[in-house]
């Protein structure tokens, strides 16, 4: 889940949408992705309801310690940065209170977002010809991006990178349909395709 799962416009409805969230993990695991925006304010409403949606978790897991984990508490992963996830947690005691343990996982190299970008085309129905290897994607990425931006964005660089192949798929069926080329399949992936979005959008 994310801050827009947990928070509201006002303090009622984001303790009830905390709980609702808690109660579906039970038995599980509540994974809250870029943790640290519960302690930014809504720039539309000053209120900090993010903070409230912090208490919630915190009184879910004391009133849980106290029952002995009977209750079937989700486990609760606050996942994001590490930067800005440390200074979430120091400006927020109580929640660094009880969560005492710190896993940071380096950032995916080329190669394994070349992969996690050629699985997901394929788990949407893409084909990749020949020539779009891991290795080839891989070098294109290290060509035309620098560390820093494939360390802001990470994984996410696999989706956007399939992103921008389905918008160049869909420029080229507009082509193939005006020159009536019944060849086209729809749903191949080329190395022009992946080269004009790394190139054009991955600045």
């Amino acid at each position: 889940v994310e801050r827009m799962d947990l928070v509201a416009r006002d303090k009622q409805t984001t303790i009830m949408k905390t709980r609702e969230v808690i109660d579906e993990a039970r038995g599980g695991i509540l994974f809250i992705d870029e943790a640290y925006t519960l302690g930014m304010a809504s720039k539309r409403n000053r209120v900090d309801t993010g903070t409230d949606a912090i208490m919630e978790i915190i009184r879910s897991i004391d009133e849980s310690a106290s029952k002995n984990g009977e209750d079937n508490h989700p486990l609760v992963i606050l996942a994001g940065f590490p930067v800005e996830i440390q200074t979430f947690l120091v400006f927020n005691g109580e929640l660094r209170k009880r969560f005492p343990v710190n896993f940071e996982f380096p950032d995916y190299t080329c190669l394994e977002l070349s992969k996690i970008f050629i699985d997901l085309a394929n788990a949407k129905g893409f084909d990749l010809t020949d020539d779009l290897t891991p290795m080839l994607i891989a070098r294109l990425m290290e060509d035309e991006t620098t560390p820093s931006w494939r360390s802001e964005r990470n994984g996410r660089i696999s989706e956007m990178l399939l992103t921008g192949c389905r918008t160049e798929v869909r420029k080229r069926m507009r082509s193939a349909q005006m020159a009536d080329d019944i060849d086209f399949d729809p749903q191949l992936i080329i190395r022009e395709d992946v080269e004009n979005v790394v190139r054009a959008d991955f600045k």
